[in-house]
């Protein structure tokens, strides 16, 4: 944790409206507070900012360890809930192989349609990690592109040229 900052015991807890609140010991530092990801793909429990409603940085935290145990499962709740990421297991279909097109995935949140708007709305996050941004901005992962079936494979090759 960045020592720079005044709080001796950080603490993160959600109140009764869902709304996280930041304390120092007993006292309430800030409410409402979002945790920002620095490198949400790369590395997701590091390198964490929590900020008040104006954006404004209240606490550094290099590690989600940094926290105590019942404030990292706090945070982490409310990270799932927020970094909303399905993970791609199978490419079932598509209808064109131009875009934008219509494809049917298998995902660890089970079967979706997703749209692919622009061949641009596939990024890689280095080696064979892969993110697809769907029409209205969700984005879901592949996490090893070599893992997928050869189906999945083929089309994705098509779009990726």
């Amino acid at each position: 944790m960045n020592k720079c900052y005044p709080y001796a015991q950080p603490r993160v807890v959600e109140s009764d409206d869902g709304m996280l609140a930041l304390l120092d010991g007993e006292q309430v530092v800030a409410k409402p507070i979002h945790p920002v990801l620095a490198f949400p793909f790369s590395n997701p429990r590091n390198d964490i900012s929590l900020v008040d409603e104006y954006s404004k940085e209240l606490l550094w935290l290099d590690s989600l360890d940094d926290l105590d145990a019942q404030s990292r499962c706090v945070v982490e709740a409310h990270l799932a809930r927020r970094e909303y990421r399905p993970v791609i297991h199978k490419i079932t279909s598509v209808n064109t192989y131009s875009t934008p097109s219509v494809w049917n995935l298998d995902t660890d949140r089970g079967p979706c349609k997703f749209e692919l708007p622009s061949e641009e709305s596939i990024r890689r996050l280095g080696g064979q990690r892969l993110v697809l941004t769907h029409a209205n901005g969700m984005q879901f992962i592949i996490e090893n592109m070599a893992e997928l079936d050869a189906r999945s494979r083929q089309i994705l090759a098509r779009f990726m040229a």
